[in-house]
């Protein structure tokens, strides 16, 4: 069984305790794709195109204010981007063993954060509209639909609420909004914390997602 993770910071980390290799072991299946760092909808599409191999998708949906960021392993918020934020990202001393691990290729790209700062602020100020990133954000969102469509591919849809308009429903997979729960009441207090989680938090999500894995199957 191939399981593809899909999304942001709650579905990134890899280790003994994330409820990724916990599933991993729980259905012995190999993982074809992690989410990154405030990935957006869409790199979410992105990489689920570029995954060949697959049997289920589980895909933890993003918010319109995260932009693609190509060639990068991690993705930003558009509307988190000051002068503090941009020296922080590149502040070696305030990085944790996840952070230097998913972040390299980032830096590579943006060199300084002085350079990153003015690349965005030219964006903003050139391409950048709230309403247009809506629409790329939906348009994204509806092509991912699309997609699992048009493959058959079995999904579950980790939804974060109010980001989704009334007028659109899944026409694939299995929706998922008690993860967000989960996530929420079992933050972690510390920068280093799988995915953003206490232990016994991803032990909880492992239990909660594995039983929607379940019906998704026969496996």
């Amino acid at each position: 069984m191939k399981i593809g993770f899909y999304g942001h910071s709650n579905c990134a980390y890899r280790g003994e305790n994330s409820f990724i290799d916990i599933l991993a072991k729980k259905f012995n299946a190999d993982i074809v794709n992690v989410g990154v760092r405030q990935g957006s909808e869409e790199r979410i599409l992105w990489e689920l195109k570029k995954t060949k191999s697959i049997d289920l998708s589980i895909i933890f949906h993003s918010w319109p204010s995260c932009l693609f960021l190509p060639d990068c392993d991690r993705d930003v918020a558009i509307n988190n981007l000051g002068d503090e934020r941009c020296h922080y990202l590149f502040d070696k001393n305030k990085y944790d063993e996840y952070t230097e691990k998913h972040h390299q290729r980032f830096i590579e790209k943006f060199k300084s954060p002085e350079n990153f700062y003015d690349q965005i602020n030219a964006f903003k100020e050139y391409f950048y509209d709230a309403d247009l990133s809506m629409n790329r954000y939906y348009g994204s969102l509806i092509q991912i639909d699309q997609y699992l469509d048009f493959r058959n591919l079995k999904s579950i849809h980790v939804l974060v609420k109010n980001n989704f308009p009334s007028w659109f429903k899944f026409s694939t997979g299995l929706v998922d909004t008690k993860s967000e729960t989960i996530i929420e009441s079992h933050k972690s207090s510390t920068t280093n914390q799988i995915n953003g989680m206490t232990e016994e938090g991803n032990l909880i999500l492992a239990d909660h997602l594995a039983e929607i894995i379940k019906l998704c199957g026969p496996w």
